[in-house]
């Protein structure tokens, strides 16, 4: 799917026509980092897209999965990351504990916001207890960055919702129809402000295996790291069928074991000539990336042996497009040979359009060993110290993009701007 240019900025960080930057101050962080945590996946979609303006958050995700997405607040660059259950009473301490590390990790290096989503007829000593323990899960400084949110007109005075929003400095916030931006925003800020634009920091996690594993990136990849891979292509049972043999499974699991290695392998859905929506793109997109943390050590691109057609290269430079020429160093090109007398000769086109890739590819045959993929795969994190693409890399690559795009309005006239709309996704 081609994007134009101005809808994939819109959808991911910023709008169309953001006001002119200004110079933060050290209480403003460029991005605000803020954790919502909740009970119910509907609940928690409602207002995270509220915050957001947008229909961001699927109200019928997993109730276990942990989402981050970016945009704005009025005038403020925000990045929401959604636990929809980590406030729910049954969850055991270990898997609190868990969910903590990863909205940590997601919201690195820590989070300046975190809201407490509660309802006034369902909060109960237990509840109390609950969140009481995620929250001492976080930090014991953690209620210096807490608000509370409400999304129901209280019916009677429930006393103990009124003591958790006590204990949070009587940060609270009532989501209602008439509910003002501006009004969140502002509690938002205040919060911030308190802190002088710190954010939350979690010192009883960093000595942890799961929050050193950036700063093992710039060391030799280890051996017993999870590698995560991204299978990328416009044909969608080619891409299954390839990852279900990569994976060595006749059930396909998404973690498995392969040559000492625990793989994570996901599938990222077809960019061009889709039927869905540049948001609903540009949100797998995203959800696809967050997916592989810390970050995505190889981008796999699955294409035929016989000449390339215009939607498969087109496919590939909508990747490259996308996720900007930061992502060649991760990519691998595998070639799919389906002929009995396999060759290792490509067409001209074929070898021009790899090479603009990083030039990195293999030939994978009905013969070919995996393990021989797992050797070039090597190679790459080798080559690449163990660095990965991360969400944080794709923003930047977004917001490069969004500055450059910027810069080229302020030359036009009103009359060019408005003629080169239809060129807009030709911007890099």
């Amino acid at each position: 799917m081609i994007y134009n240019e101005r809808l994939l900025f819109h959808t991911v960080t910023v709008p169309h026509n953001p006001p002119l930057r200004r110079r933060q101050s050290i209480d403003q962080p460029p991005i605000m980092r803020i954790v919502l945590l909740g009970k119910r996946v509907s609940e928690n979609s409602r207002v995270g897209n509220f915050i957001l303006g947008r229909a961001a958050f699927d109200s019928e995700a997993p109730p276990n999965f942990v989402e981050r997405v970016v945009g704005r607040l009025k005038d403020r660059h925000v990045m929401v990351i959604n636990s929809p259950q980590l406030l729910q009473q049954h969850l055991s301490l270990q898997h609190i504990v868990q969910t903590v590390k990863e909205c940590l990790s997601l919201s690195d290096p820590g989070p300046h916001v975190i809201i407490l989503l509660l309802k006034h007829d369902q909060c109960s000593t237990e509840d109390q207890e609950c969140v009481e323990k995620v929250l001492h899960s976080f930090s014991e400084r953690v209620y210096q960055h807490i608000m509370v949110i409400t999304t129901q007109e209280p019916t009677e005075t429930n006393e103990i919702l009124q003591k958790i929003i006590q204990k949070c400095a009587n940060r609270h916030f009532s989501l209602q129809r008439s509910s003002s931006h501006d009004d969140l925003l502002q509690m938002f800020e205040d919060i911030v402000q308190m802190n002088d634009g710190r954010h939350l920091v979690c010192a009883k996690f960093e000595a942890s295996q799961y929050f050193t594993m950036k700063q093992q990136a710039t060391a030799k990849f280890s051996e017993d790291m999870k590698l995560n891979l991204v299978m990328c292509g416009s044909d969608a049972t080619l891409k299954s069928s390839i990852s279900e043999r990569i994976l060595q499974q006749t059930e396909r699991r998404s973690e498995v074991e392969l040559h000492g290695r625990q793989i994570n392998m996901v599938e990222l859905p077809a960019l061009f000539n889709t039927r869905l929506s540049e948001e609903e793109v540009m949100r797998q997109t995203l959800r696809c990336v967050s997916r592989c943390h810390p970050g995505v050590h190889v981008f796999l691109i699955i294409i035929p042996e016989a000449p390339l057609t215009d939607e498969e290269k087109a496919e590939m430079e909508e990747i490259q497009r996308i996720f900007s020429s930061r992502i060649n160093k991760h990519i691998m090109i595998l070639i799919i040979q389906n002929s009995e007398h396999q060759t290792a000769e490509l067409n001209e086109e074929t070898k021009t359009i790899i090479e603009s890739f990083g030039g990195r590819h293999n030939f994978f045959g009905s013969t070919t060993q995996v393990c021989t993929l797992m050797e070039k795969i090597e190679q790459i994190l080798e080559e690449n110290r163990g660095g990965l693409f991360s969400t944080e890399t794709f923003l930047e690559a977004q917001m490069k993009k969004l500055l450059k795009f910027e810069e080229m309005k302020k030359t036009d006239s009103p009359e060019t701007h408005f003629l080169s709309k239809g060129n807009d996704h030709k911007v890099n």
